[in-house]
């Protein structure tokens, strides 16, 4: 009974621990690609995303969004024929001399990466998961 209740731990967390510390991209191929412009549309809006306005057909962005305190969150999106790949910035809020709070620039983003337990991670990760495709994980 011990042994097979560490082989199905070990079979688990083999699954689950597949990403890299590295990873900052996920990727998700389909089969199906009708409409995935405008899956990755409703996916980043079903996530409180607020999609800018751009008129190309390959490539999303969103508006900067408020996730916890003073973090912001921003997702890209690339369509390139059957496969869509996400990845996205996390910047900091400051105060200025005066106390007052002032959005982060764009020099104040960076990447996010996969690693344990990260809310951000998790934000992006739940947004494949809408898109029901087949995730991967890839650094660039």
């Amino acid at each position: 009974m011990k042994y097979i209740i560490f082989s199905i731990y070990f079979l688990t967390s083999f699954c689950v621990f597949g990403q890299k510390n590295s990873d900052n991209r996920i990727i998700i191929s389909f089969s199906d690609t009708s409409n995935l412009y405008e899956k990755v549309r409703l996916a980043l809006i079903n996530e409180d995303f607020m999609v800018k306005g751009d008129k190309k057909n390959d490539t999303l962005s969103t508006f900067p969004l408020n996730i916890q305190g003073n973090s912001f969150m921003i997702i890209y999106a690339s369509i390139k024929k059957n496969v869509i790949e996400l990845w996205g910035y996390l910047g900091y809020s400051n105060n200025n001399l005066m106390g007052i709070t002032i959005n982060p620039s764009k020099k104040d983003y960076k990447k996010i990466f996969y690693y344990k337990r990260d809310k951000y991670w998790k934000k992006m990760h739940s947004i494949a998961m809408r898109l029901n495709g087949d995730i991967y994980y890839n650094s660039k």
